[in-house]
């Protein structure tokens, strides 16, 4: 394994230097053999190419791309996940699961070397790291741990000393994580938005900062207002990895950079569905893994929309999904976006989300900041609210702490009762 992670940590570097035209021919190659693969070993990829009549498709050109069908979430769920995996499951194969923000988790299945090639892309991700020094991790990695038992990395940890980890798990109150990590100079520090931001919250109320060279976030949408907070109160550079269940470490920024690189021999990238936002043009991600054979993603919509880039080397600024919607009983939509949007210039809230219960009420759910009134934090809420929706309802509660999801270490900004 180690000799074909090191010959495909070789050839993503070589992919980043060659000219963008070799990039796509080598991918056309490679997705002609995803397609093929696919075809002849799934069930469910057989099924779908003959509904859509491109069974017997001849790969040529991007045009040809085109006309495999869109594959969704939905769609490999409402098959056996038998039927979607070109080979017999067993105890060799690694089982990651998506976070089910959209509904019901997914499992995902790859062989051992076809996983640990997303501890490839971050180690491209993360230039200068020394692996040497304690890596500093919060979050949920119960899984990810029962994947390395006994693999390479396993090894190389306990014997070496190489790629340690200092992990506080998500669940674990961030006042005590901030006093295990105040007074130390730490090289790297990883997490989600979330949890950063939570951290961040404790340091304002302590008045206190920590010494952090490299912060690594994940997950989530990154918003500037926590991008500056990280650089205020950890005095970091930012590194933003980009990634999905579905394609691991999928992309990441330079530190401190928007756009994204990523690795040109592993995935193939489209847009489609554009719509202009603010200016700029974004679409929806779709994308074909080259890597996991074993459960092919082939024209894959992710669901999060991304500003399309003029660089085809390049992937744009990742914003989300536009599909987390609550429906007003007016006809009218409040989306993430929206209220990211309309809620910019509210600083005196350290997190805020919306939800929308069981009885339709909308609620403005926020954590204010110590320092501010929170009467009056109500009234610019509710003032910035009906300047959008007029005198439709809004309930405003404040609480200590917005919790978050123990499944994903996350919180979603809009969330539907059930």
């Amino acid at each position: 394994m180690i000799l074909y992670l090191l010959i495909y940590y070789l050839e993503s570097k070589l992919f980043s230097f060659m000219p963008a035209k070799w990039v796509k021919r080598i991918q056309l190659k490679r997705i002609r053999k995803i397609f093929e693969w696919a075809k002849e070993n799934s069930e469910f990829y057989r099924q779908v190419f003959s509904d859509a009549g491109v069974l017997e498709l001849q790969i040529k050109d991007e045009e040809d791309i085109k006309k495999i069908p869109i594959i969704t979430k939905e769609m490999i769920l409402s098959y056996e996940i038998e039927s979607v995996l070109t080979c017999p499951k067993s105890e060799n194969l690694v089982i990651n699961n998506t976070s089910g923000s959209t509904g019901k988790p997914i499992e995902i299945y790859s062989t051992k070397k076809e996983h640990f090639t997303s501890y490839v892309r971050t180690f491209l991700a993360l230039k200068g790291y020394n692996p040497f020094k304690t890596f500093v991790l919060i979050g949920l990695y119960k899984q990810k741990e029962k994947i390395e038992k006994h693999s390479f990395l396993y090894y190389c940890q306990k014997y070496l000393g190489l790629f340690r980890r200092e992990i506080y798990s998500v669940l674990t109150p961030f006042e005590e994580i901030k006093e295990s990590l105040i007074g130390r100079k730490i090289n790297i520090l990883s997490s989600t938005p979330s949890c950063f931001q939570l951290l961040v919250d404790e340091l304002k109320k302590a008045g206190e900062k920590l010494s952090i060279k490299i912060v690594v976030v994940s997950g989530e949408t990154v918003f500037d207002d926590l991008r500056d907070d990280i650089k205020t109160y950890l005095g970091a550079q930012i590194i933003n990895v980009y990634g999905s269940t579905e394609h691991l470490s999928t992309a990441w920024t330079p530190p401190d950079g928007e756009s994204f690189n990523y690795a040109l021999n592993s995935i193939f990238i489209e847009y489609i569905n554009p719509v202009e936002i603010n200016g700029d043009l974004y679409g929806e991600l779709v994308l074909t893994n080259l890597v996991n054979k074993t459960m092919p993603f082939i024209r894959y919509k992710i669901g999060d929309h991304t500003k399309i880039p003029d660089n085809y080397k390049k992937m744009g600024k990742v914003i989300g999904r536009i599909e987390d919607i609550i429906a007003l009983s007016n006809g009218k939509m409040l989306n993430r976006l929206q209220m990211c949007s309309i809620y910019s210039e509210l600083s005196e809230c350290s997190q805020y989300k919306f939800i929308q219960k069981k009885d339709k009420r909308i609620f403005f759910q926020a954590t204010c900041k110590q320092e501010e009134d929170e009467q009056r934090v109500k009234e610019k809420i509710l003032q910035i609210w009906r300047k959008s929706f007029g005198d439709y309802p809004l309930e405003v509660e404040f609480l200590e702490e917005l919790l978050l999801n123990p499944e994903t270490g996350k919180f979603k900004r809009i969330e539907i009762e059930l």
